[in-house]
């Protein structure tokens, strides 16, 4: 007699749930499968500059892996490479939610922040990481910059004091002290301090690039140019050097130098926005406007919210007598980085061209206090402090600074008289004999 296996009820109850449980390992192990072939495939679309088939691909992955905060957080790398800023802050905020305070997704906010026009953001964010000890030393630096760039002098110097406290001697906290004693207005201190930096040690390219800014800006493009030269590779092929030298380049009047440098970067760098704006640049002041918007054209579509890019638009319709678009363009540029000082510059010329001089006054004011005034735009602005019969002291400063690049300069001597008039006259002091009378006792 054959033996049979008998199925006892118990059994069944046992089996029931090893049967379930079979089939849903195995679509947890699916959907594994799923996420990690999307990422590989997300990752090799980067590598490769294309953000549209990467934003596919890690789409799926997160669809797969909906706990996971990797797909976002190369989601927003694909993101910052469409030049979609706004999409890309977004995709760490959720991978933000799913991992907590991370201090590393933190920064990057920060960063977007930055770039997307948000400086607020960007600042709240940083202290956050600062006053928590998420703060590496370099952004820490950073920081300091863009509080001394919003005009927030103590917070700035406050800040720095937390990385010289440790070390008195830190070179680069040193450079960005000299920045912030540059836009405070101390310019006798920080070139004493950019000198110094650059005596101890002639290859720190951060005070390099501060010092032929300083230069560039008081009007010795020579003296940035022989200091941007002294820069030693491979900083000085940077976006940071190269664009630099491109715009005392432009101010020297030898664009088609600046010009065969800036190809040279984006041949190395073809999807550098930044570069691309510059190079439009550079083939504007040329007279090659078409040229100039197919770069810009270019740049948009990498970055559509490109300050630089915006502010050469706004350039070429100038140039073409169209000064609403011009205006126009110069606005959306600063929507998208309000610190941004050459469309405060051109937008300052446009009002005082309209005889908006509230409104000059105003522009002309936030490009001071960036650090990017020119001696021209600092006369202007003295001008504008005499005729609204204001801030004359500030002004009496501007223009005998002015001065003294230019003593015989009868437009800045008329300034000069202009605002000594308004201030305020000394009493006279009584001469001859001084009687005093009294009541009799």
């Amino acid at each position: 007699m054959p033996w049979h296996f008998s199925i006892r009820p118990w059994t069944l109850a046992l089996l029931l749930p090893l049967a379930c449980k079979e089939p849903e390992a195995a679509a947890v192990q699916n959907r594994a499968q799923q996420a990690q072939a999307a990422l590989s495939e997300g990752r090799a679309h980067l590598s490769n500059n294309e953000p549209g088939p990467a934003l596919a691909a890690l789409r799926k992955a997160a669809t797969a892996a909906p706990d996971s905060a990797e797909p976002l957080l190369l989601m927003a790398q694909a993101h910052r490479l469409a030049g979609n800023e706004g999409a890309a802050i977004l995709a760490l905020k959720q991978a933000k939610s799913l991992v907590g305070e991370d201090p590393a997704i933190q920064r990057e906010l920060a960063e977007l922040y930055l770039q997307d026009g948000h400086t607020q953001d960007a600042l709240a964010t940083l202290i956050h990481l600062r006053d928590t000890g998420g703060l590496p030393d370099a952004d820490v630096l950073k920081l300091a910059r863009i509080q001394a760039r919003e005009g927030q002098i103590d917070a700035a110097f406050k800040t720095l004091e937390a990385v010289l406290r440790e070390n008195p001697d830190d070179a680069e906290a040193k450079a960005v002290e000299a920045e912030v004693l540059l836009l405070k207005g101390d310019e006798l201190l920080a070139a004493n301090l950019m000198d110094r930096l650059l005596q101890q040690d002639p290859e720190q390219t951060s005070a390099r690039l501060l010092r032929a800014r300083y230069f560039l800006n008081n009007g010795f493009p020579e003296m940035a140019e022989a200091d941007l030269g002294a820069v030693q590779a491979p900083e000085s092929a940077t976006t940071d050097v190269v664009t630099l030298r491109a715009r005392v380049l432009l101010v020297l009047e030898r664009p088609a130098e600046a010009e065969a440098a800036l190809k040279k970067l984006v041949d190395a760098e073809p999807n550098n926005a930044e570069a691309l704006a510059w190079l439009a640049e550079a083939m504007l002041v040329q007279g090659r406007r078409a040229d100039a918007q197919a770069q810009v054209d270019k740049a948009l579509q990498l970055r559509p919210r490109l300050a630089r890019a915006l502010y050469v638009r706004g350039r070429t319709q100038e140039e073409q007598g169209d000064r609403r678009g011009a205006e126009e363009s110069y606005s959306f540029a600063l929507g998208a980085n309000p610190r941004f000082a050459p469309a405060h510059s051109r937008m300052g010329q446009l009002h005082l061209k309209a005889e908006r001089k509230v409104e000059a006054l105003a522009s002309l004011e936030r490009v001071l206090t960036l650090g990017e005034a020119s001696l021209e735009e600092k006369a202007q602005l003295a001008n504008l402090y005499a005729t609204l019969q204001m801030k004359v002291p500030q002004g009496l400063k501007l223009i005998d600074e002015a001065l003294k690049r230019s003593p015989d300069n009868e437009e800045y001597l008329r300034i000069q008289k202009a605002l000594t008039a308004l201030m305020p006259k000394p009493k006279k002091r009584p001469t001859g004999p001084v009687i005093i009378r009294g009541g009799r006792r």
